[in-house]
């Protein structure tokens, strides 16, 4: 009888092993912050058919939604625990052709929200999310943080691996309050509102970074010298992102440091 048991144990704990079993929809405090989210991120419950130039061109044709938010477009769940991975909730208002420019098509995507076309973001919304590992923010018409709930709320989430915080001005003014997200492998701040000088040491507690991309930015310099006394100890970063700022030939030398460099984007 005990073989039995034993061997009834080692099946499930295969089965949950391959992706096979998890629990019966999303977690419901995570179902119940998502709706929170939704004022804010109005398409996050949507079940979309179709391209990405189809959502940006044409009229979006949802499918009904489901009550079980892994199933929602915009939410990725892990097949084990139920609980959200990623959150997809870039560019997340969804508009209608007549508001597109041709020329200009992402920005005027991100421009409006609503009836407003400026809000301002309570970051401890997301911590009900335990185990989210992505966390996609670009392009929302986001201007700053409610008071006391701004980006080092979101350091509380331990095992976000990726962060897109693209196209927001306010950035560049609270980028210092990124210094405690240790997990981070892949940081997007283009467009931002970085301005001249930028120490690369900021990022310097960032001790997994393997992506930093910082383009469309007004960035003059890095500055930092190879011969500076306090070093640089983004030791894993493999890519790095320049492209569209102000930097001129002396950049090459504050790259020095960045002794695991595989790809360097500087074009204009």
């Amino acid at each position: 009888m005990e073989y039995w048991k034993w061997l009834e144990m080692v099946v499930l704990a295969l089965i949950m092993l391959e992706g096979g079993w998890r629990t019966e929809g999303c977690l419901e405090e995570e179902r119940l912050a998502l709706f929170q989210l939704k004022p804010f991120f109005p398409s996050i419950d949507s079940r979309i058919d179709g391209s990405r130039l189809e959502y940006y061109l044409y009229p979006i044709e949802e499918k009904e939604t489901s009550s079980d938010c892994c199933e929602w477009e915009k939410v990725e769940c892990s097949s084990i625990t139920g609980r959200a991975t990623h959150l997809f909730l870039n560019l997340t208002y969804i508009v209608t052709y007549d508001d597109l420019v041709y020329d200009d098509l992402v920005y005027s995507e991100y421009r409006r929200i609503g009836n407003n076309k400026y809000w301002y973001l309570n970051t401890s919304l997301f911590l009900p999310f335990e185990e989210l590992q992505s966390l996609f923010l670009s392009g929302n018409s986001i201007v700053g943080f409610v008071d006391n709930q701004g980006l080092k709320r979101l350091s509380k989430l331990k095992n976000v691996e990726i962060l897109d915080l693209s196209h927001h001005n306010y950035i560049g003014n609270n980028s210092s309050q990124l210094n405690d997200f240790m997990s981070l492998k892949s940081l997007r701040l283009q467009d931002c509102g970085l301005v001249g000088s930028i120490d690369m040491r900021e990022f310097n507690s960032f001790i997994n970074l393997k992506e930093l991309h910082l383009g469309s930015n007004q960035i003059k310099s890095l500055g930092f010298s190879f011969y500076d006394k306090e070093p640089l100890w983004l030791n894993k970063l493999e890519v790095l992102g320049l492209s569209d700022n102000l930097l001129n030939s002396s950049v090459f030398s504050s790259l020095a440091p960045l002794s695991n460099l595989k790809s360097l984007h500087l074009s204009r």
